[in-house]
């Protein structure tokens, strides 16, 4: 008679339990807790004491000092600006220029920073742009182009010049550019631009200006150097001013002596001598 196996006992599913933890373990758990809190104080006073010195500008100090150490390193390894040239200014005073370029000789040409030194020249009156440029070992340029005056504008009796798109250059005295034309009224140097390149589209009208008025700075009006005042309208300056060339070319009309030319109605000129009623010329009279 064959034996029977007996069958093995099932092997318990329960997951023994760990021990209890022993004496140092649990002080490593807490000298682990010590150590995170430590560093996190740390961590808190330095950020603090970071702040302090900031508030104090000593880290700026600590800055300036370690700028002027390395400026004065590159100095001494040959990186000395030792001058400056420039080109292009012939109305910008030499002074100003050097003014506005800063102190630099004797420093650090590796340190010298270009774009802050072209921005306070552009800053300059006569200057429409810059560039300044670093020429190692030891030389600062400068290249300059200058505003080409274009009119006086007066304003509350005082009178500044003005170039063709309306930037202020310097203050004038009353026989300074009186070739130019006077511009009068409040806004008008921001508008002026428009119409200074509509005259100079029309050299023929342009040679008669003596003054050029902003009226409720919405449009303008010109004077003539025989007074005659020639009414332009709020909008098509520039077809306005061509027209009355056009006109001015076959008729010669401002040799006449007229009181003024209304050039504001889109379908007609109207315009009126002296001490005669006012008379109108349809547009399409003129070609």
């Amino acid at each position: 008679m064959p034996k029977v196996k007996k069958k093995a006992p099932a092997k318990s599913r329960r997951k023994s339990r760990k021990k209890p933890s022993g004496f140092f373990d649990r002080l490593s758990a807490v000298w682990t807790n010590m150590s995170r809190a430590a560093v996190a104080g740390s961590l808190l006073v330095a950020v603090v004491a970071l702040g302090f010195l900031w508030a104090g500008g000593y880290i700026g100090l600590l800055g300036e000092k370690l700028n002027r150490v390395a400026g004065a390193g590159a100095v001494n390894a040959g990186f000395e600006i030792t001058r400056i040239t420039a080109r292009g200014f012939s109305k910008t005073e030499e002074d100003d220029l050097l003014t506005a370029v800063g102190p630099v000789v004797g420093s650090s040409i590796l340190h010298f920073d270009a774009d802050r030194a072209r921005a306070r020249v552009e800053e300059l009156g006569w200057v429409r742009s810059a560039a300044v440029s670093r020429l190692l070992p030891n030389t600062v340029h400068v290249s300059v182009r200058e505003r080409e005056p274009a009119a006086v504008w007066q304003l509350s009796g005082n009178l500044h010049l003005i170039d063709d798109q309306g930037a202020v250059i310097r203050e004038v005295s009353a026989y300074e550019y009186s070739d130019l034309p006077l511009i009068v009224g409040a806004g008008a140097p921001d508008a002026a631009s428009e119409m200074l390149l509509a005259l100079h589209g029309a050299p023929d009208i342009q040679s008669r200006v003596s003054a050029l008025i902003r009226v409720s700075d919405r449009r303008w009006n010109l004077k003539t150097k025989d007074g005659v005042e020639v009414r332009f309208p709020e909008k098509d300056l520039s077809e306005a001013m061509d027209y009355l060339s056009r006109i001015e070319t076959k008729t010669g009309l401002l040799d006449e002596p007229l009181e003024y030319v209304d050039l504001r109605n889109p379908d007609n000129f109207v315009y009126r001598k002296r001490g005669a009623v006012e008379l109108d010329m349809p547009l399409g009279q003129v070609n």
